[in-house]
């Protein structure tokens, strides 16, 4: 008796296969319309996927599954794209899935708000306010693009809430860390 050996398939056929079960984004677990196929944190495009032409057979597949992930168009913009560091925008865009009851759409409107004020206020060299509650306050008015500031203003504010947030929850932290019982 022969053992037959496993059939092998180019890469980007088991890609296709794997693109068309994905149901959710392996990110915020928003239902997947479009996808945004990333191997190792970046993105692939599509004419890269196609010109993988590597046979591997299920066994090899197995192992190069681990390196792929399936996420909305946001989370691939969001996690694999260079940002500007001005504003904690995933930590913002975490705070907002978890302790918010914000429709996924009105999320996406606030990070997109939030780096592009982030992006326009380095391109001016504004420095970072040095406390949470400085969010908060109209510090950035003089600062805003002449466009949309209403809507910098409401993603500002949020921003605000998220840093208080923060702080307060690192403070409890501390706090807890200092007094435990046990030591």
């Amino acid at each position: 008796m022969t053992v037959q050996p496993l059939k092998k398939r180019p890469l980007s056929r088991y890609l296709k296969d794997f693109k068309h079960t994905q149901t959710h984004c392996a990110q915020c677990a928003k239902l997947l319309d479009r996808i945004t196929l990333t191997r190792g944190g970046e993105i692939v495009s599509k004419t890269a996927i196609a010109q993988l032409d590597t046979l591997i057979d299920e066994n090899g597949w197995q192992v190069e599954r681990q390196s792929w992930a399936a996420l909305c168009r946001f989370c691939g913009d969001l996690y694999c794209k260079e940002q500007e560091h001005y504003f904690d925008i995933i930590g913002f865009k975490e705070y907002l899935f978890e302790q918010t009851e914000m429709s996924h759409g009105t999320i996406r409107e606030y990070v997109v708000r939030l780096r592009r004020l982030g992006n326009h206020l380095a391109s001016q060299n504004i420095p970072a306010p040095s406390t949470p509650e400085a969010w908060l306050d109209d510090a950035f008015e003089a600062w805003l693009p002449l466009t949309s500031t209403n809507n910098y203003r409401i993603a500002l504010r949020k921003y605000g809430q998220f840093q208080i947030l923060n702080k307060n929850s690192a403070a409890h932290f501390q706090e807890n860390k200092s007094t435990s019982d046990i030591y």
